[in-house]
């Protein structure tokens, strides 16, 4: 059973549309938040990757775990599946660059955009203030990308080749001030981890069962992950869990019996222990204090 409450689109607002494999979209900041009043409510992109640059203004990024203020200059990642909501400061100026995430795993991609896979499913926001030249090349990029794309340009290897150098540029600043352990050779058996714990998270598979499908074993996986994160594979699978149900308790309505459910929990007790455990916080505790409002209208 899925908990319900917060929105899925292709682009905001625009349901029940399909996302060809090669969907490349660039808009201004201003051209969709403009229709809602500046304020974007908590929604999801399946099957989508969105890059937002911060030219000018402000916006609050509302993340499933916290909310963050920003300044422009100043970027967010948005991994597919994110939940996630904005609130931008009216005259807010930059881009929203969205595309499929089959283009993202493009074999033609991939060496570019390892940085990209070090992002978990969490939107992934950046200051830009200290790297000038990055906010610089990226707004060039993109206008240069608007233009491109103005022209009715397919998506071809120039704009996939633009794209991607904009993509690696943002994920290079993304962990300009963290250690990304470059050189283990680790990062594809962590990687295609991360992308089995996305399908099966709610399963609640044993680690074996993991290691067998990744055609290895429990003790490798857990060196893989614990060098290039720190944790043992069990911990980066029950944090896959407490996203979503941060995402559930924020943005939905659903009850925590119903989200415990949802997540493959067969006792919401355990559930509730579970979460405060790993939280500090009961999931009361956590919904009141970030439960999305809107704000009031005049």
């Amino acid at each position: 059973m899925q908990a319900k409450g917060f929105s899925r689109y292709t682009l905001y607002g625009e349901k029940g549309i399909s996302l060809p494999p090669e969907f490349v979209h660039l808009e201004r900041i201003r051209d969709r938040a403009t229709l809602h009043e500046w304020t974007i409510e908590p929604h999801a992109h399946p099957q989508m990757l969105q890059f937002l640059l911060l030219q000018s203004g402000g916006v609050t990024l509302h993340g499933e775990a916290a909310s963050q203020r920003l300044d422009a200059p100043a970027q967010v990642i948005v991994p597919p599946s994110c939940v996630h909501a904005f609130r931008f400061d009216a005259g807010a100026e930059g881009w929203v660059l969205s595309l499929a995430s089959y283009l993202a795993n493009d074999p033609r991609l991939v060496g570019l955009l390892q940085g990209l896979q070090q992002i978990g499913g969490s939107a992934v926001a950046a200051s830009l203030s200290a790297q000038s030249q990055t906010i610089e090349r990226l707004g060039w990029l993109l206008a240069d990308l608007s233009s491109l794309l103005g022209q009715g340009d397919a998506v071809g290897p120039a704009v996939l080749a633009q794209v991607a150098l904009i993509l690696a540029i943002a994920a290079q600043a993304a962990s300009h001030d963290h250690d990304t352990r470059n050189g283990s050779g680790h990062e594809p058996l962590v990687a295609r981890y991360r992308s089995l714990t996305e399908q099966y998270f709610r399963d609640h598979l044993p680690i074996g069962q993991y290691a067998a499908m990744l055609g290895t074993t429990a003790s490798t996986l857990t060196r893989a992950t614990r060098l290039l994160t720190g944790k043992p594979p069990a911990e980066i699978l029950h944090d896959r869990l407490i996203l979503e149900a941060r995402r559930n308790l924020a943005f939905s309505g659903a009850s925590v019996a119903q989200i415990a459910y949802s997540l493959g929990f067969a006792d919401p007790a355990y559930f509730a222990r579970f979460f405060k455990a790993r939280t500090g916080q009961t999931a009361g505790a956590f919904r009141k204090e970030r439960a999305w409002t809107s704000p009031p209208t005049a």
